[in-house]
């Protein structure tokens, strides 16, 4: 299994405020997400020490699952959704950076 973990920064300053706007486009993105093939699971952590910085972690089944999902379309689907009701940071701030990771064992 292969996990993805997408971190950037949002304008969105306190986690109430953070969880509020992604559970209102949280269906939105699991639909884009679920459709596609090696799909696992999603997940969304927020930072406690950096304030605004997020994360997006999905699993999928295979690395070319993961790279199917980022360079087909879904990836920048679902970033669009998030980045509609949780603005990402201005620059030099809001860069997004993911980062790919195999499961041991």
């Amino acid at each position: 299994m292969v996990i993805s973990i997408l971190v950037r920064k949002t304008r969105v300053k306190d986690r109430a405020g953070w969880e509020s706007a992604l559970q209102a486009v949280l269906p939105k993105v699991r639909q884009v997400v679920e459709a596609e093939p090696g799909f696992v699971s999603l997940q969304y952590l927020w930072s406690p020490d950096e304030e605004g910085a997020m994360a997006q972690i999905t699993t999928w089944q295979s690395l070319d699952d993961c790279r199917r999902y980022v360079r087909g379309g879904a990836a920048a689907t679902a970033a669009t959704i998030e980045d509609a009701a949780i603005p990402t940071a201005p620059h030099p701030d809001g860069a997004w950076v993911r980062k790919n990771f195999e499961v041991a064992g």
